[in-house]
């Protein structure tokens, strides 16, 4: 299977899989403008007029980033959940533009790429992406005929997975949590196989 975009080991959430090279790369464009959203729970004070700033892009350490959605869900003492959004997603975006901000990110849930949603899961759910849905959210694939993979049956089997840190903790998804797809949970981020599809 190969992962459409990425998480890092710390961080968890929605990861879109697929045993097709072509429909990934084409998944991953840039000129898809889609949107990635994120619960982010960071440690320090959050300062509600520099995170609307993000809007407009930034520079921290030299690097410049595209324009983030960040708002603040709620707070407890030095600790916040924050909702982020971003089309661009550098290695590392959230966690470095956070830092710029002086907060540290204790937890990233990645809750949507593009149109997909992760929704409140139970732990170990996978989906199937039916075919019809790709043609719905993807316009551009609809004559598109990915080369089908031999241990498939020749079938190209678009998945949806969650992933999650080991000291994973039931919290409330938030406000722009969705009914959920069928996904997979694994530990430390990282994908294993979930039988025959």
């Amino acid at each position: 299977m190969i992962s459409v975009g990425r998480l890092d080991l710390n961080s968890e959430g929605l990861l879109l899989l697929t045993n097709d090279g072509e429909l990934a790369r084409r998944l991953e464009l840039p000129s898809n403008g889609w949107l990635r959203r994120y619960r982010v729970r960071v440690f320090g004070v959050v300062d509600e007029a520099r995170l609307a700033a993000l809007a407009n892009g930034s520079v921290f350490d030299g690097v410049r980033y595209g324009p983030i959605t960040a708002e603040l869900d709620s707070s407890k003492g030095d600790n916040a959940w924050l909702t982020v959004s971003l089309r661009e997603g550098k290695n590392r975006e959230i966690r470095k533009v956070m830092s710029g901000l002086n907060l540290h990110v204790s937890r990233l849930i990645r809750t949507s790429y593009g149109p997909f949603q992760l929704g409140v899961l139970p732990r170990g759910a996978l989906e199937e992406v039916s075919p019809r849905v790709l043609r719905d959210q993807l316009p551009k694939l609809k004559n598109a005929r990915p080369s089908p993979a031999p241990a498939q049956r020749g079938r190209t089997v678009p998945l949806l997975q969650a992933t999650e840190r080991a000291d994973y903790r039931r919290e409330p998804p938030g406000p722009h949590a969705a009914r959920p797809h069928r996904l997979h949970h694994t530990p430390h981020g990282r994908p294993r196989a979930a039988g025959p599809v």
